[in-house]
């Protein structure tokens, strides 16, 4: 589906440390410009399609909404033809450290709001990014890019559940382990704050939070908070 843009307006970005998007986790924002042509979102419904012996016809079973996906096209002008004069090696240099640059503590990749005008507002991580160089300095450097992005929404654990209509009491979590994770930051995931972590380490029989080996699956219960 495709909604045609009119105005050309200005592109907020701003990227966080985690899927709560709280401004306490920024780490970062720009304003870009915004091909003003066409934005993309893809809507998409997973099924499993079981089939009875004696039927040629298969039943299509719900299982899944899947994340919604965004595209779009972004530029940069660096001939001060728009008013601006910028240098368009740097300006793509900021994108990628706000959209693709790895979070050490996090241990992720950016979360991102996505703001323009009337026409966008959008919560995700990025899931492409293809930079087209179109104009050149005598010296080399880029006078002109285009840069397409794809995105795919990004929510937290109970975020998910409250659209599936899944946010039940009873709800719990199973959680397979990655290299990577930590018991505080998956409670943060999950809860949205990572001071249960003791309660959980010891739901899960751990004697140490830090005794997390990958594959190794862990529950997270409904906690009274």
């Amino acid at each position: 589906m495709e909604a045609e843009v009119s105005a050309l307006k200005k592109l907020e970005i701003i990227a966080y440390s985690s899927a709560t998007y709280d401004v306490k986790d920024e780490i970062g924002r720009m304003f870009v410009y915004m091909n003003p042509n066409s934005i993309t979102n893809q809507l998409s419904i997973s099924y499993n399609a079981e089939q009875p012996g004696d039927s040629e016809a298969s039943e299509q079973r719900f299982e899944n909404i899947n994340s919604e996906k965004l595209q779009f096209e972004i530029w940069f002008d660096g001939t001060g033809a728009n008013g601006e004069v910028i240098k368009v090696g740097d300006k793509i240099k900021e994108l990628k450290k706000l959209l693709y640059d790895y979070i050490g503590e996090a241990h992720e990749t950016p979360f991102v709001g996505l703001k323009w005008g009337q026409s966008l507002a959008f919560k995700g991580r990025m899931e492409s990014m293809n930079i087209t160089h179109t104009l050149f300095a005598p010296n080399g450097d880029s006078l002109r890019a285009k840069v397409n992005l794809g995105f795919v929404s990004a929510r937290t654990l109970e975020e998910q559940a409250k659209r599936l209509n899944k946010n039940s009491p009873d709800l719990s979590h199973l959680v397979t382990v990655k290299i990577g994770d930590n018991l505080p930051q998956l409670c943060k995931k999950i809860y949205g704050d990572t001071k249960y972590y003791l309660q959980v380490a010891q739901i899960n029989g751990l004697t140490s939070f830090r005794d997390l080996e990958p594959g190794m699956e862990l529950s997270f219960p409904p906690l009274k908070k």
